[in-house]
């Protein structure tokens, strides 16, 4: 079975302890749930490029905010789509990070491209957790969504709250 981490970095792995610049002790509890659930990460966060290839660079190149190459960069198989706002004469509609993860979900998580979704069951064929900050996740992501306190990001509580989501 496919096991997926959906990864925001600001206020999950970047905290505010550590400036938010990458936080190791935040990443030592990313790979605590690596490690227990053999989970692949996809980039759902704003640190994402347009590229797996141009991401893994961005969270690996060692600058102010990125005072270590992010230990995880071979997991990393996908990057969520940027469909931030639609603007329209001064109108500003959100998207939710929500939706770019279902539609994430719908076309790449498995080789059938979203052929026969509808046969494709959450817990059978994949498990996946959502690691945010932030709350706008669609409602029929509640029970694989672990948010994180901005300031603190990842905490104990968290990982183990994250593996219970994925090893269940």
């Amino acid at each position: 079975m496919d096991k997926l981490i959906f990864l925001d970095i600001d206020g999950v792995i970047s905290t505010e302890k550590s400036r938010y610049a990458l936080d190791k002790d935040a990443c030592d509890l990313l790979g605590k749930i690596i490690d227990a659930t053999d989970a692949k990460i996809v980039v759902s966060s704003s640190w994402r490029r347009n590229t797996v290839e141009d991401t893994k660079e961005e969270l690996t190149t060692v600058r102010d905010f990125v005072p270590f190459p992010f230990p995880y960069a071979d997991r990393i198989i996908g990057v969520t789509i940027r469909a931030y706002a639609y603007v329209m004469q001064g109108i500003h509609l959100a998207i939710p990070r929500g939706v770019e993860i279902k539609q994430w979900i719908d076309t790449h998580i498995h080789s059938d491209n979203g052929k026969n979704w509808n046969e494709k069951v959450v817990g059978v064929d994949f498990d996946y957790v959502i690691l945010d900050d932030d709350s706008d996740m669609l409602l029929e992501q509640a029970e694989h969504f672990v948010k994180t306190d901005t300031r603190l990001g990842l905490t104990e509580d968290d990982a183990e709250r994250a593996i219970k989501i994925l090893n269940q």
